[in-house]
């Protein structure tokens, strides 16, 4: 897999190496590459929750989300050319000031479409009292410089949480998003695992891998498609029942249209395990849901920890995911598809250790594919860093730190990585040149 490690960070052929703990002061700084990570949010903003998506002819686009007083929040784009050099001044992309929300499980999502649009998926508080929400989709077509109103994607009319949404855009323009919703879920039900849907292994005689107890309902898994350029949605279809409700959903399209929605089931006995379904024709119909591994992992409490997935060819499919579960040693663990999601191959083991987050899975033009995700490393007195560590998926040589920050997004294009984390209260981006 060299070719997946020329995209990382700090890279000699092709093995990982380890920089230094970053200073308390700055960022880490990319010796290898020369790269120092360019601030996005402006100095003084309390900012978090970044995105970031590549556009085909080199633009950069990251959203994140500026926290005020009380609940008040907003999203925003910037847009940085292939150097890494902002284009024009930021532009909000709620048209009501202050009444987005969002925390590090559930951040925007952006996404550009063949066409040059760009598409944010983004929640908005639906009271003044309680967690109710919407799920919003605004889009720029003038390169992010302005949004037209947005439009909401849940068609339900009730108070409840719509969330932990995933947004993609097929080469046909289409677009699909899925979330978590809470519209059929009855305050303090008992819970009642599984709907004998999920195809799963045997996973008695687990151990708990947590003692403490959630609060929350498990809810369900949601998708509406738009075939008008994020104008319109389908009806929203319920795709799962008894979904894990803080972690987030993911979601690939292959070359050839077919949409694969993963999120992280709770099966009987509180395992909680990656599940993938899969639509061939645009969320009309869905395949029976497929387990992607029996990690044993039972655990009375949300990881805040969802799958990450990557649409190959001809059925294929790769997932990353962490789990803690008695299957094996705790680490962020990868598996293939070759028919579409129906079936997996045995997990492999990427890296071992308690990761935080939900990864990102990226691959480039030359099929190669890598996994972003968040760790903790003890850095002698100043106690626990976190840092952004990149690994290149099958690759023996282990992860290595990229920035040192929290609640990263990534996404590569023409052999570019850019990464968009959080770091000293702020929202930063660094774009190593991944070329060969």
């Amino acid at each position: 897999m060299c070719a997946a490690s020329v995209l990382l960070l700090a890279v000699a052929g092709c093995e990982l190496t380890t920089l230094p703990p970053p200073s308390p002061a700055e960022p880490v700084r990319a010796e290898a590459a020369d790269v120092r990570p360019v601030r996005v949010s402006a100095q003084g903003q309390k900012a978090a929750e970044p995105s970031v998506a590549a556009a085909d002819g080199g633009a950069v686009y990251v959203a994140w989300v500026t926290h005020g007083a009380g609940k008040e929040a907003d999203v925003w784009l910037a847009r940085f050319d292939g150097e890494g050099k902002r284009e024009g001044e930021p532009a909000r992309v709620n048209p009501s000031a202050g009444v987005a929300t969002a925390w590090r499980g559930d951040p925007p999502d952006v996404a550009v479409a063949p066409d040059g649009a760009v598409y944010v998926a983004w929640t908005a508080r639906a009271a003044e009292t309680g967690h109710a929400t919407t799920l919003n989709l605004s889009v720029s077509r003038d390169g992010g410089r302005s949004f037209g109103p947005p439009v909401k994607v849940n068609d339900d009319a009730g108070a409840c949480v719509h969330g932990m949404h995933s947004l993609a855009v097929g080469r046909d323009g289409r677009v699909y998003l899925a979330w978590l919703d809470e519209r059929n879920v009855q305050p303090h039900e008992a819970s009642k695992h599984g709907d004998g849907a999920i195809k799963h292994g045997d996973s008695s005689g687990a151990k708990k891998t947590s003692g403490g107890m959630h609060g929350e309902q498990n809810r369900e898994v949601f998708f509406a498609a738009s075939a008008d350029g994020g104008r319109t949605f389908s009806r929203n279809r319920r795709v799962a029942t008894e979904a894990c409700p803080c972690c987030k959903t993911a979601l690939a399209v292959s070359a050839d249209g077919r949409v694969y929605v993963g999120w992280r089931q709770v099966l009987p006995g509180d395992f909680r395990h990656i599940a993938v379904a899969s639509t061939p024709d645009g969320g009309e119909t869905f395949g029976a849901a497929s387990i992607v591994s029996d990690d044993r992992w039972e655990l009375r409490g949300c990881p805040v920890s969802g799958p990450a997935l990557a649409a190959g060819e001809g059925g294929g499919l790769r997932v990353v995911w962490f789990t803690a579960g008695e299957a094996g040693r705790a680490g962020l663990y990868s598996s293939e598809s070759s028919d579409g999601g129906r079936t997996f191959a045995p997990r492999q083991l990427l890296t071992e250790g308690n990761w935080r987050g939900t990864p990102v899975l990226l691959g480039d033009e030359r099929g190669a594919a890598f996994a972003i995700f968040e760790g903790a490393r003890e850095s002698g007195p100043n106690g626990l860093w976190r840092a952004w560590l990149g690994v290149a998926v099958g690759d023996a040589g282990g992860a290595s730190p990229i920035a040192g920050g929290e609640s990263a997004s990534a996404a590569a294009r023409a052999g570019r990585l850019n990464v968009a984390y959080v770091a000293q209260g702020g929202v930063w981006l660094v774009s190593p040149d991944g070329g060969e």
